[in-house]
């Protein structure tokens, strides 16, 4: 993969027992190679991190496909250093690039353009911004920062190291969404918001008018599953995912989708490759997501091992599902489990 942005920096002082802790942390969410000489190589959706530690100090490399994605390496990096070690992060310095006190490359300030009401449970918001292209793809997901006080808003800054730094406490709620759709040239995307509750999002989603201000960050989540064979499933919080995953794969690609509603009237004329069949199961009526999902992808494996699974949905189930999966991960695709939610008490 060539890279079109490139930022070099040192991190001072190190020990090589700190560069490992981090590594072991590193290696949890992307392809890692450390070589004898202490030369340590990440490879993720995003780009890469090189580091090449000697007494003391250790030289790193970023390598990603626009200043963007630069900014999210620096993030990454800066905040696995200090899972390692607490202060770590401190010692990084860099050679060139946006300046202390600037918004990170990866901020976009967005208006409001529309809100669609487009079933009973979602609410599809329509914003724009300028310069979106590294919006649309390495990434599915982004952050939606909802200011305090809309007429002030504070965003966040970069400090000396080149991390972002985020306004004091309850200055800015930043949910995680996914970009539902993306037109670049024309400057908009789309995020579908479950109005699933009373908390701050549904409350903005319910209520946004053309015009309103939000900040942007991102992209973030990791793109499109590996492998010409899927099992795709989640709740309604993970229904713009799927959708979007969905309509972005190749059309070679088969497999099966499971998607569970409290209300059919929420269910969406999805795009799909024609080898992909969908199922929708009704909550409290059809076998709980849970055990339907499993049972597919156990069809599946059985069949044809190496087939990719994604799942979002509520933390217990999240938790059943990745429990299950991993009894019987060997030589088998990529899996990605993630709770989007949990249930009261």
């Amino acid at each position: 993969m060539g890279f079109a942005s490139t930022a070099q920096g040192t991190l001072s002082p190190v020990g090589w027992a700190e560069i490992e802790g981090f590594a072991r942390n590193l290696s949890e969410f992307c392809k890692l190679h450390v070589t004898p000489d202490h030369v340590l190589t990440a490879v993720m959706e995003a780009g890469e991190i090189r580091l090449h530690w000697h007494a003391g100090r250790a030289g790193v490399r970023l390598s990603a496909q626009n200043d963007e994605g630069l900014q999210n390496l620096r993030d990454t990096l800066g905040y696995l250093l200090e899972v390692a070690s607490e202060g770590l992060a401190a010692g990084l310095s860099w050679q060139e690039g946006p300046s202390e006190g600037q918004p990170p490359p990866n901020f976009r300030q967005a208006r409001v353009l529309r809100s669609d009401r487009i079933s009973p449970g979602f609410q599809r918001i329509r914003l724009a911004a300028d310069a979106l292209d590294f919006m649309a793809r390495t990434g599915l997901h982004l952050r939606l920062l909802q200011p305090r006080d809309p007429a002030q808003p504070q965003w966040p800054r970069l400090a000396a190291n080149g991390r972002t730094v985020w306004p004091g406490a309850g200055q800015l709620h930043m949910p995680v969404y996914t970009i539902r759709a993306i037109d670049a040239a024309a400057g908009w995307l789309e995020v579908d918001i479950f109005l699933h509750g009373k908390g701050p999002t549904c409350a903005w989603a319910r209520d946004a008018r053309p015009g309103d201000v939000v900040g942007l960050t991102g992209p973030g989540g990791g793109w499109l599953p590996d492998g010409a064979s899927l099992c795709l499933g989640g709740d309604e919080t993970a229904l713009p995912v799927l959708a979007r995953i969905l309509e972005t794969l190749p059309a070679s690609v088969t497999g099966e989708v499971v998607i569970e509603l409290g209300d059919m009237a929420d269910r969406q004329a999805l795009r799909a490759p024609p080898g992909i069949n969908l199922h929708w199961l009704r909550r409290g009526r059809d076998l709980p997501l849970r055990r339907a999902f499993v049972e597919t992808v156990g069809r599946m494996r059985g069949v044809s091992p190496g087939v990719g699974v994604v799942f979002g949905g509520e933390k217990s189930d999240a938790q059943t599902i990745r429990a299950s999966l991993k009894e019987d991960a060997k030589g088998q695709g990529q899996t990605t489990v993630a709770a989007y939610w949990t249930a009261s008490a």
